[in-house]
């Protein structure tokens, strides 16, 4: 019988450093609100998920709409968030792709107040090389508490 799962396979600490220095890039230009370069570390396809959403968004323009959303209520508010990735842990399967997760906090500064944990997640992505570099086929954000980025994360 064949399993429907992809076999696992590990990964080399070169590629895992790849994939280190990938995440960090994605992360800064998230935070930077660098929305048009973030959104091009996604498939035109990719398909993100969060337990924080009432339903996956399919395809660039969905993320970025949502993105996008999300960059302008922070700046109404003076907000400022940094993506902190740790706990990195990547496999590769057969068709070359990576299943890569992760915890992620979000730490949120409004001005004049002391930084907080605005979400602490698990962040688990499908990775595939293009070019010379990885792109996201499909990310599943699990927040530790969920519904707790909803109300921020709206996608109507």
């Amino acid at each position: 019988m064949t399993s429907l799962v992809p076999e696992l396979i590990p990964v080399s600490d070169d590629v895992l450093l790849n994939v280190q220095h990938f995440y960090a890039r994605q992360m800064f230009l998230l935070d930077e609100n660098r929305v048009a370069e973030w959104l091009d570390t996604f498939a035109d396809d990719g398909v993100f998920r969060s337990t924080g959403l009432p339903e996956p968004l399919g395809g660039r323009a969905a993320i970025e709409k949502l993105t996008r959303a999300g960059v302008e209520e922070r700046r109404c508010r003076g907000a400022v968030h940094r993506h902190l990735l740790t706990g990195l842990h990547a496999d590769g399967r057969p068709d070359g792709s990576l299943v890569a997760r992760s915890y992620v906090l979000v730490v949120e500064t409004l001005p004049e107040e002391t930084s907080r944990v605005w979400a602490s997640t698990v962040c688990q992505d499908v990775l595939f090389r293009r070019g010379g570099g990885w792109l996201v086929r499909s990310r599943q954000v699990s927040l530790d508490r969920k519904g707790h980025a909803a109300p921020v994360l709206e996608t109507s």
